[in-house]
C-alpha cells in the first residue's frame, strides 16, 4: 500500500512539474482558444439579444444595446411571418425533419453495409471497386454541379423527395473507410458461431456485426444529423419546392424587402438552431470520446 501511494505521489509530482516556457505556452494556447470561442459565441449572443427587440428599435437604436423592452412574442411571430413561397415555418420544420431523418439514416447505414461487405467477403472485382472508391475520394468535384444537375433531371429526381433517397444510397466516402477498418479488424469467429446455430448472412450482419459498430454508428448519426439539419445548398438547387429551415431562412433573407422585421427573423434563426444545440449538448461526450478513441487507434 505504501508503495502504491509513493508511485501516485511521484506520478503527480512529475505531471505538475512544468518549466517556465511550458507555462507561457499553455497561457498562449489558452488565450488563442478563448479568443476563438468568443468569436463563435459573440454573434450568437448578439443575435439572441436582437431577437427580443422591436423592429424600429433595432433599426434606429444602438445595435449592441440591450432591448428596451423584451418582446418574447417575436418568437410567436416567427411562425406566422417567416415563410418562403407557399411554405410556412411549420412546413419548413417538417421538411427539415424528414430530410434530416432520411439523409442521416442512409448516410450511416450504407457506408456501414458497404464497409462490411468489402471487409468480410471475397468476390470478383473487389480490388477494382475498392480502388475506384479510393480514387473517387481523391478527385476534386469542384465545378461538377452543372453535370450533376443534368443527371438528376434526366433521372426524374429533380425537385422530388426521391432525390434524397437516391443520392444517399452511395456507400463510399470517408465513413466507408472507418467502417471498413472496423469490420476488417473484427473477428470472423462471431459469424462462424452464428452459422453453427443455423443463422444466415443477414442475421450475422444485423444481429451480430452491426450492433458491435454501434459507437461508430451513433457518432456518425449525431454529426450527420447536425450537418443535414443545417444543409441548405442541396435544397435550394435540387429541391426548391421543399425548403427546410436552413434553406428557407436563407432565401427569406435574400428576398427580404425594406421594412422587414429583422428581430423576428433572428428569432426564427434561434429556433432553427435549438435542435442542433440540444443534440450536441446531450451527445457531446459521446462525440469527443469516439474522436479520441479513433485518434488513439490511428
Amino acid at each position: 500500500m505504501a508503495r502504491v501511494k509513493k508511485l501516485q505521489v511521484d506520478k503527480g509530482s512529475i505531471l505538475s512539474r512544468k518549466t517556465k516556457g511550458e507555462k507561457v505556452l499553455y497561457i498562449i494556447v489558452f488565450l488563442v482558444f478563448l479568443i476563438q470561442s468568443l468569436t463563435l459565441l459573440t454573434p450568437v449572443l448578439w443575435m439572441m439579444m436582437s431577437s427580443f427587440k422591436g423592429a424600429l428599435e433595432y433599426i434606429g437604436g444602438d445595435k449592441f444595446a440591450l432591448p428596451e423592452e423584451w418582446l418574447w412574442d417575436n418568437y410567436l411571430k416567427a411562425f406566422e411571418m417567416l415563410n418562403v413561397g407557399d411554405t410556412d415555418f411549420f412546413g419548413m420544420t417538417f421538411n427539415s425533419l424528414w430530410y434530416t431523418g432520411i439523409a442521416t439514416a442512409l448516410g450511416v447505414f450504407m457506408p456501414a453495409l458497404t464497409g462490411y461487405v468489402m471487409a468480410k467477403y471475397q468476390f470478383p472485382g473487389k480490388n477494382v471497386i475498392f480502388s475506384v472508391a479510393i480514387v473517387s475520394m481523391i478527385i476534386p468535384i469542384v465545378g461538377s454541379t452543372a453535370s450533376r444537375m443534368q443527371i438528376v433531371a434526366a433521372m426524374g429526381l429533380y425537385d422530388t423527395p426521391l432525390y434524397t433517397v437516391v443520392t444517399f444510397l452511395g456507400g463510399f466516402g470517408g465513413s466507408f473507410l472507418v467502417f471498413y477498418g472496423f469490420f476488417k479488424a473484427l473477428s470472423w469467429s462471431y459469424a462462424e458461431a452464428v452459422m453453427i446455430d443455423g443463422g444466415g448472412h443477414f442475421t450475422i450482419f444485423f444481429k451480430v456485426m452491426l450492433p458491435q459498430a454501434s459507437p461508430i454508428l451513433l457518432t456518425y448519426a449525431i454529426t450527420g444529423a447536425i450537418a443535414n439539419w443545417n444543409e441548405y445548398y442541396t435544397m435550394i438547387l435540387f429541391m426548391p419546392s421543399f425548403p427546410t429551415l436552413a434553406s428557407g431562412l436563407f432565401q427569406f433573407k435574400d428576398n427580404a424587402v425594406r421594412g422587414t422585421n429583422w428581430p423576428v427573423y433572428y428569432a426564427g434563426l434561434i429556433i432553427s438552431v435549438i435542435p442542433t444545440i440540444i443534440l450536441f449538448s446531450v451527445f457531446s461526450n459521446r462525440i469527443m470520446t469516439s474522436i479520441s478513441i479513433g485518434g488513439l487507434k490511428g
